[in-house]
């Protein structure tokens, strides 16, 4: 039975990751690859410390909207710091910044020795892994949707720091994760980690009405019942389908990209297998 768990989730009964598809590109060479994602790490964790760092002692003013909330000013100070961590955008870019650090150190430790910490890992940390990728690969794309195509209220905010973070955490994660999508050699995800990207963002919507008990605030307006309680049945409703929307999406590419590897590998393999004939013939000649 737990076999069969693990099977269903796309772990297979013996051996993670056989053909290390998590840690090799058919574009890049391997170290090249470990540096990027290292870089991609760097500049995640670089972003959060400096948005700390500015609201411990400044303040950011944004524009926001709704479908049906009408535009509205939200000014964060120094509590901006620890109420980001009930903020699904924050949390996603935190998710990007420790995704890139532990995939960097394991394709370092694979380039140098054909082998990687995952595959010596308990199981159930092997298919944590999986589904993190399904994570890293999917929610940016939520975020970036959301924000942009319903939140976001003109006009282009005119403070440096409010520009570059919003084109970082709405924008560049997005861009992180089609990195992660295209460049390695990764196949296409168990379509059972649908259901666990659904049961992470129901997780998600407790902590949010967690943190109104607890803090106060709703960390997103549209929660706010004062809206009506349609609109919130409505918008969960809408994000589920945008989740379901961006997984298929995701999937379908990656499991293209899969079969042009398979046609690809298949066609090296015949083209070695030509040359080595065709040695053996000018011996045996």
């Amino acid at each position: 039975m737990q076999l069969l768990s693990y099977s269903t989730f796309g772990l297979p009964p013996t051996g993670f990751d056989p053909n290390h598809t998590f840690f090799r590109s058919p574009f890049l060479p391997i170290y090249l690859l470990a540096s990027l994602r290292a870089l991609l790490a760097l500049y995640s964790f670089a972003t959060i410390t400096i948005c700390y760092t500015y609201l411990a002692s400044n303040t950011s003013t944004n524009t926001l909207k709704d479908i049906n909330i009408p535009s509205y000013t939200l000014t964060i100070g120094s509590d901006g710091i620890h109420q980001s961590f009930s903020f699904f955008t924050y949390l996603t870019f935190w998710s990007l910044g420790f995704y890139f650090l532990f995939s960097a150190l394991h394709t370092f430790v694979y380039a140098r020795t054909g082998t990687t910490w995952l595959h010596r890992w308990p199981r159930p940390l092997q298919l944590a892994h999986t589904i993190y990728y399904s994570t890293v690969t999917c929610f940016p794309f939520l975020v970036t949707t959301v924000f942009w195509g319903t939140m976001y209220s003109g006009p282009w905010p005119t403070g440096r720091f409010e520009q570059w973070i919003n084109i970082s955490v709405h924008g560049l994660n997005s861009l992180f994760a089609v990195f992660e999508i295209v460049v390695p050699a990764t196949r296409a995800m168990p379509v059972s980690h649908l259901g666990v990207l659904l049961a992470l963002l129901s997780l998600y919507l407790g902590l949010a009405y967690l943190t109104r008990l607890t803090k106060g605030f709703y960390v997103y307006e549209w929660m706010n019942p004062a809206h009506g309680e349609v609109s919130i049945v409505l918008h969960i409703l809408g994000y589920t389908g945008g989740m379901v929307g961006f997984f298929a999406c995701v999937w379908g590419c990656l499991w293209g990209k899969g079969r042009w590897l398979d046609v690809r590998e298949e066609r090296e393999r015949v083209e070695k297998s030509m040359v080595k004939l065709e040695n053996g013939s000018e011996w045996s000649v």
